[in-house]
């Protein structure tokens, strides 16, 4: 899980660094900045799909609160990867930034009508920091996470919710969410009579 979740920040980090670049003319997409950075987003989002579900086979007590976060913040990650792709096919389709929006018009009701409730696109990240944040507490009270996880994860989503070009400082502390040292009793010396 340590690996995987660093790994799906530094993944955050390289797509906030290219949308950057991307922006750099004061557009973003399409072309290959946006589509590489989008890809990179993505792997990024399957990746935190992958730590929801082994933080929650690592959650030892309360494994049905964990189940409950797992599948919200797999709902989430579900949102995310829809809006991802939209992004992806909008910026295969579309010759240049203005006509973007025009495309993007075809796709995003996709699939069937779930794009007309605009209210999914608030939620979906809402659960996924959800699901995240609660796993993350449960295993910060079973000592396998430090107490700085669900603070740093609460940090890198206020960033990116207040600043997508805030996403590579934000990615990075979601990463360092799971890199914090986890406490082993068994590893603990003991005194020496």
């Amino acid at each position: 899980m340590k690996r995987i979740g660093i790994t799906a920040g530094l993944l955050f980090v390289a797509y906030g660094i290219v949308r950057l670049v991307d922006g750099a003319n004061g557009d973003h997409g399409p072309g290959l900045s946006w589509t590489s950075g989008h890809l990179l987003f993505l792997l990024g989002m399957l990746l935190f799909g992958a730590v929801l579900i082994l933080a929650r086979a690592a959650v030892t007590r309360r494994r049905a609160l964990a189940t409950v976060a797992t599948v919200l913040g797999l709902i989430g990650v579900a949102a995310f990867v829809r809006v991802i792709l939209v992004d992806l096919i909008v910026g295969f389709r579309a010759g240049n930034h203005a006509a973007m929006s025009v495309v993007r018009g075809d796709y995003d009701r996709w699939p069937g009508n779930l794009g007309t409730y605009p209210a999914l696109q608030v939620l979906g990240p809402i659960l996924f920091l959800a699901g995240l944040l609660t796993l993350a507490v449960l295993l910060t009270l079973e000592h396998r996470l430090t107490a700085w996880a669900p603070p740093l994860l609460i940090l890198g989503f206020v960033l990116i919710s207040a600043n997508l070009d805030l996403m590579p400082v934000g990615g990075a502390l979601l990463g360092c969410a799971f890199s914090t040292p986890r406490y082993r009793p068994g590893r603990l010396r003991q005194p020496t009579a």
